[in-house]
């Protein structure tokens, strides 16, 4: 089973949304410190995807009352995948 449009439309704008969201916050200036990890841009854009590709995951239980097949996953993994310039131009800033 794929994807439904609606779906991947709304998972989509999760991303681009928490991505604007992420550029005018910026990073707390802790988090090198906090973590203990020498480039807080790789740091910061690994818990981005991780957040992202969770938060979809979430949305699809709930959406759908199921868990999703292994292609599905696969999918959402895609969409975030696909934003993966973006996400690694801004949190590259950060290193």
């Amino acid at each position: 089973m794929t994807l439904d449009p609606e779906f991947k439309n709304q998972t989509t704008e999760l991303i681009t949304n928490t991505l604007e969201l992420y550029k005018q916050a910026g990073a707390s200036p802790r988090v090198g410190q906090v973590w203990d990890c020498e480039n807080v841009g790789d740091f910061l854009c690994g818990f981005f995807v991780g957040e992202m590709v969770g938060s979809a995951l979430s949305a699809f239980q709930i959406v759908h009352q199921r868990e999703p097949t292994p292609d599905e996953h696969l999918e959402i993994i895609d969409l975030v995948e696909s934003h993966s310039k973006d996400i690694k131009d801004f949190f590259s800033k950060f290193n």
